[in-house]
């Protein structure tokens, strides 16, 4: 009986919102957005799923992973405007940051001199920092590759009841909901150079409803401290993940790790290498695109490759009992979730990223690059293949 009210086939609500019916099928396997079904099993959408689409959305904007955020509407209504105003805030944030450049911007124009044009280069340092390691288009890129890798990167890392843990680099907080809620009875402090990436993380946490993570901002360059919660021999392990490929001195940061960690204690270290990139159909312009970000990264005194050298870093920090092991990450078309959520929506999402940076250091031109992200996408089609290896590495303190 047709009751007025306005439905929506998964196909029409893909072609008015502009998510893909792949996403939409995404999110009804993990709960996020759930349709009803009809007589014949077709997905058919009313006004309070759009109304729930919408929310999803916009948490995911705040960096919520869709386990996270699939929970969270699951429960108690939350309050619509506070969805409303954490969207609100990005935006905001986002509005401030190009206002100030457009201003410095129209300055410099006026004057176009050392000072004015120094000015424009401090705010676009400052904008694509935001860009790159802050904003949400990248915070959700973040939580999508920590849905995806959660199993592969954490299996085996527990922490027991009372143990204080180090999280160095914590970022925005993609990988600290998964630490915590493996150990809940552990107590972890979660630090990053960034405040930024900081209060994204503690909205996370809060989100996730975990009561055993702090935060403090750190320099990992800058410990141990002569006394206090972050003093030698403060904490019985530490944890860093994806930390080390943005470092210019690894091996630095680590010996500076092991001093904070109690004798006997261990160090867990997850990085990925971009060397391990495998897909099929092979494409020697998406190899051109991944190269780009390798060499900006090395540019910026990083290592995109750095997952392969763990073994030898860890024990020229000296650690002992170091214990190294790859965790490959495969998709087919059998596994189209993964092909969305890793392929397409991290591998693919991080290395479109540089594509303005690589243009401008004259690394590759528009055509190949852009050919080259095709090619990539082209990867997470049901008849491609998609392969990439992270090493995980767990190392003593000596007693």
């Amino acid at each position: 009986m047709d009751d007025g009210t306005a439905w929506w086939t998964v196909g029409e609500l893909a072609l008015a919102t502009g998510v893909s019916v792949r996403v939409l099928r995404h999110w009804d396997a993990l709960g996020v957005v759930s349709p009803e079904r009809t007589p014949s099993g077709h997905r058919r959408y009313g006004p309070a799923h759009v109304t729930r689409l919408y929310r999803a959305t916009a948490l995911r904007r705040t960096g919520l992973g869709l386990r996270q955020i699939a929970a969270l509407l699951a429960q108690e209504d939350p309050d619509p405007a506070a969805t409303l105003r954490a969207h609100l805030d990005d935006v905001e944030e986002d509005l401030r940051r190009r206002s100030q450049l457009r201003d410095r911007l129209r300055a410099a124009l006026e004057s176009p001199e050392p000072d004015q044009l120094m000015k424009v280069i401090e705010t676009m340092t400052m904008f694509e920092q935001y860009v790159h390691g802050y904003r949400s288009e990248e915070s959700t890129r973040l939580a999508d590759q920590a849905d995806a890798l959660a199993g592969l990167l954490h299996a085996g890392t527990r922490f027991g009841p009372g143990e204080r843990v180090l999280e160095m680099g914590c970022g925005v907080g993609a990988q600290t909901v998964t630490l915590a809620s493996r150990s809940p009875h552990a107590h972890f402090v979660s630090a990053d150079i960034a405040p930024d990436s900081l209060k994204s993380a503690s909205r996370r946490v809060a989100a996730a409803g975990l009561a055993n993570v702090e935060f403090a901002e750190k320099d990992v360059f800058a410990l141990p401290e002569r006394e206090g919660g972050f003093a030698e021999a403060s904490f019985d392990h530490v944890f860093v993940c994806f930390l080390l490929e943005h470092l210019p001195s690894p091996v630095d940061a680590l010996r500076r790790l092991r001093r904070l960690v109690r004798p006997g204690g261990t160090v867990t270290v997850i990085e990925g290498d971009h060397g391990s990139t495998y897909f099929h159909p092979d494409d020697e312009a998406a190899r051109a695109a991944i190269a780009c970000q390798v060499t900006l990264q090395r540019h910026a005194g990083g290592d995109a490759l750095v997952g392969r050298r763990l073994f030898p870093l860890l024990r020229e920090a000296e650690w002992s009992d170091i214990a190294v092991t790859p965790r490959t990450v495969y998709v087919d078309g059998s596994r189209p979730d993964l092909a969305e959520s890793f392929t397409r929506r991290t591998f693919t999402a991080m290395v479109s990223g540089v594509r303005e940076p690589a243009l401008a250091a004259g690394l590759i031109d528009p055509d190949t690059f852009d050919a080259g992200i095709a090619a990539l996408r082209r990867s997470a089609e049901p008849d491609g293949v998609f392969c990439y290896t992270f090493f995980k590495a767990v190392a003593h303190r000596p007693t």
